[in-house]
């Protein structure tokens, strides 16, 4: 059963561990931009928040160089306006400390005179002319905030005899004031008293703001991360498909190749019971021009013992394929299946038997001609000599008698017949002895002559006429002439005992279309029958009453030995073609041997 696989779909083309990196070099490229903006966000916030705080402490200094006269021409005291520009959103307090971290002014006047931060903290924050900032966590609710702070420089204007005064009661809610400002017993002045502002900003809606501009950057990243991997995947897979494309199509040439040069016929029935496939060799055995079985329903090409009795192992079968003629053939038919076991089709393995069964017939011939040569090498020599003393007597005693007599007549028929297995005991020793080539340049039109002028005496006895072809090629060969002779006036001989009522005996020499040289031998005889073809070179088989039937089998063990082969066809005019083909004189190959397989009989 064959079975069609599938591949994992980066099998043949990029490598999965290439992918897994370009996606791994994206997201770190992706990652890295990510915490850039989170870091560039940070400080923007930051810088926006420090931005803010500063315009706040320059506005409250403003409103101290300018006196913060109202329009009636009261004076606008300084912790009124401290508590009115806290009361903003987003502004959790305003406070003024001196080095120390003591309260001097606060937007909650309640926390005036208490500390902010203690020395060393003050220390550590180390004020000065320019905005500092720091986070915070504001006391009690534990909100987180952004501290700006710096060196308070508050407005000389205005100032009365003592300079700026302190005024630390809560009650009356005022800080810095001018002269005028006056709480008995509490005045105290604050000239070259170093002041510390603070304000503390609500970092709250600013991180929402943060957080969401973070969710939408994450969002934003992860399109693109998925984006671009689905792009780096999808330039992967694009890769992949061509590279699998293109093994595919290389892969199917091959195989193409692989299943149009077999020599097995191969034919593909699919699942509609039609064929799907077939190669070169299937439709040459079929008889059929190229392409002419796809298409076809499997019942038009295969017999019903094939298709309903499908032979898993080879077997041989003497069948038809879409109609032509019975021949034999080697069938085996595979299930084709995939991997889920899902049938595709049939595969039908078509092999020719024909030249194996033409091997094996020789075979069996050259086994019945060595079983005959030993038999004639030790049976020849035994009878020859008694058949020479037989024949002497009877010529002797036929001499006593009178001519004419019944015994002179008797006499001389033994001699005849002595003469007739003479005859066949030397056709015997001819057929078994090696064959001794000695080899020259021959030209067969000089052969085809030579042979003309040996069998023209027969040949007007039977009322043949003789006609040597005309060609325009004269090949030259390396042969034995006088054994190619006697396979040539075998054959003729042959040709000319074939016609019975007269006809025509042809002669004729060429170049065949493989480049051998030929001498043809046609007669206008019956042709030959199909029965015959297989046992025409059998030693002892003849269809003729007064024949030996070693005439042919004696002319293709001669042709064999020089490298050649006889093709005995049926002519479509009627009658027989012998050729005799054999190597020229250029390609001759030097085979010398008897047991040569070149020489095959070839039917028609």
């Amino acid at each position: 059963m064959l079975q069609v696989t599938r591949r994992w779909p980066f099998r043949g083309g990029a490598s999965p561990l290439l992918f897994l990196g370009a996606a791994g070099i994206l997201a770190a490229v992706v990652t890295v931009m990510a915490v850039i903006d989170i870091g560039r966000e940070k400080q923007y916030v930051t810088e926006l928040l420090l931005e803010k705080g500063a315009a706040l402490i320059k506005a409250f200094e403003a409103g101290t160089r300018t006196g913060m006269r109202g329009a009636f021409g009261a004076e606008v005291r300084l912790q009124h306006l401290l508590e009115e520009t806290a009361n903003q959103p987003g502004i959790f307090y305003l406070a003024v400390t001196d080095e120390s971290g003591r309260i001097l002014a606060h937007s909650d006047a309640s926390r005036i005179g208490h500390t902010l931060f203690s020395p060393q903290a003050m220390a550590d924050l180390a004020p000065d002319a320019t905005e500092k900032w720091r986070l915070a966590q504001e006391e009690g609710d534990g909100r987180r905030s952004l501290l700006v702070y710096r060196r308070f420089v508050p407005s000389a204007m205005g100032r009365g005899p003592h300079g700026l005064k302190a005024h630390p009661p809560v009650e009356n809610r005022d800080f810095l004031c001018t002269d005028d400002c006056d709480v008995q017993g509490m005045r105290r002045p604050l000239r070259g008293v170093p002041l510390v502002i603070f304000v503390g900003l609500d970092v709250a809606p600013i991180e929402a703001a943060r957080r969401a501009d973070l969710f939408n950057m994450l969002a934003t990243a992860s399109v693109v991360l998925i984006l671009g991997l689905g792009g780096v995947l999808g330039l992967f897979l694009a890769q992949s498909y061509r590279a699998q494309r293109r093994a595919l199509r290389q892969t199917t040439a091959l195989a193409s190749e692989v299943v149009a040069s077999m020599p097995a016929g191969l034919v593909l029935i699919g699942p509609d019971g039609r064929v799907a496939m077939a190669n070169g060799a299937a439709e040459s055995l079929a008889g059929v021009a190229p392409g002419g079985l796809i298409g076809r329903s499997a019942a038009e090409v295969l017999p019903p013992e094939v298709l309903h009795n499908p032979p898993t192992e080879e077997r041989e079968m003497d069948l038809s394929l879409a109609g032509g003629p019975v021949a034999a053939h080697g069938v085996s038919v595979s299930a084709v299946r995939t991997d889920e076991g899902t049938p595709v089709g049939s595969l039908v393995v078509l092999r020719d038997l024909r030249e194996v069964r033409r091997l094996e017939a020789e075979v069996r011939r050259r086994e019945k001609l060595a079983a005959v040569g030993n038999l004639a090498a030790g049976v020849a020599h035994e009878i020859r000599n008694p058949l020479s003393s037989i024949r002497g007597y009877a010529a002797y005693f036929g001499a006593k008698f009178a001519p004419g007599s019944e015994d002179r007549q008797a006499a001389e028929i033994m001699v005849r017949e002595v003469d007739r297995l003479n005859r066949v005991i030397s056709e015997l020793i001819e057929f078994a002895r090696p064959s001794d080539l000695k080899r020259r340049p021959v030209r067969l039109s000089d052969l085809a002559g030579h042979a003309a002028r040996l069998i023209r005496p027969d040949a007007l006895a039977r009322g043949v006429t003789i006609a040597q072809e005309p060609s325009n090629a004269d090949p030259l060969v390396l042969a034995d002439p006088d054994r190619l002779a006697q396979a040539v006036l075998n054959l003729c001989l042959n040709a000319v005992q074939a016609m019975d009522s007269g006809g025509v005996m042809g002669l004729g020499v060429g170049v065949a279309a493989d480049g051998r040289a030929y001498l043809e031998v046609t007669d206008t005889g019956s042709g030959i029958d199909p029965a015959d073809r297989d046992r025409i070179f059998d030693p002892y088989y003849t269809t003729k009453s007064l024949g030996t039937g070693l005439g042919l089998p004696i002319a293709h063990k001669i042709v064999v030995a020089h490298g050649g082969e006889i093709q005995l066809t049926t002519r479509p005019q009627g009658g027989t073609s012998a050729r005799v083909v054999l190597p020229q004189a250029g390609d001759q190959a030097g085979p010398n041997a008897e047991d040569s397989d070149a020489g095959e009989y070839i039917g028609g």
